[in-house]
């Protein structure tokens, strides 16, 4: 994944993607991708009014996001993610926690450590509570200390199934 810092263009294309669990949701404009939105969840306000369209300018990646739920394969392309909103610091743990690779996980604590804030847990996770693009950023792979399941936009219970496809333990 890659960061584009794109000039606001109006109008965000919405892809839905058929999965098992139901349609996945990938927002995105011209110049990469905005917001990834699990089966069952909600979007945010602003993409109420998104034109769908039959396909998405990086072909590899719906292939790529069927197979991580029908059989847990790792996401391997690269895809440009829209940055615009992100404070340095967000932007640091998110870039951090994009390369946490599949099957493995990393504690708040390790994620704020690495960004540079030794006490900087909580900070950690409120940054990847701003994550707009789970699965592609894996936000999922982050836990409490003690591997303890904590803190997931889309609900624990996603949390764990996700953690659950790529074979990783965690407590509840």
């Amino acid at each position: 994944m890659y960061f584009v810092f794109a000039a606001d263009s109006p109008g965000w294309k919405l892809y839905l993607l058929e999965l098992p669990p139901g349609p996945l949701k990938i927002y995105f404009k011209e110049a990469g991708i905005g917001y990834v939105v699990l089966p069952l969840c909600l979007p945010a306000a602003e993409l109420e009014a998104a034109v769908q369209v039959p396909g998405l300018p990086w072909p590899g990646l719906a292939p790529e996001l069927k197979a991580y739920f029908e059989g847990g394969r790792e996401i391997r392309g690269s895809y440009p993610l829209l940055a615009g909103t992100y404070s340095a610091w967000t932007l640091k743990v998110l870039q951090l926690t994009a390369v946490i690779p599949f099957g493995e996980t990393r504690t708040y604590g390790e994620i704020a450590r690495l960004a540079g804030n030794e006490r900087g847990a909580r900070a950690a996770g409120q940054a990847l509570g701003r994550n707009c693009t789970p699965l592609l950023i894996p936000c999922h792979r982050v836990l409490g200390a003690g591997k303890r399941l904590t803190g997931f936009g889309a609900g624990l219970a996603w949390k764990a199934r996700l953690l659950a496809l790529e074979g990783c333990s965690f407590r509840k």
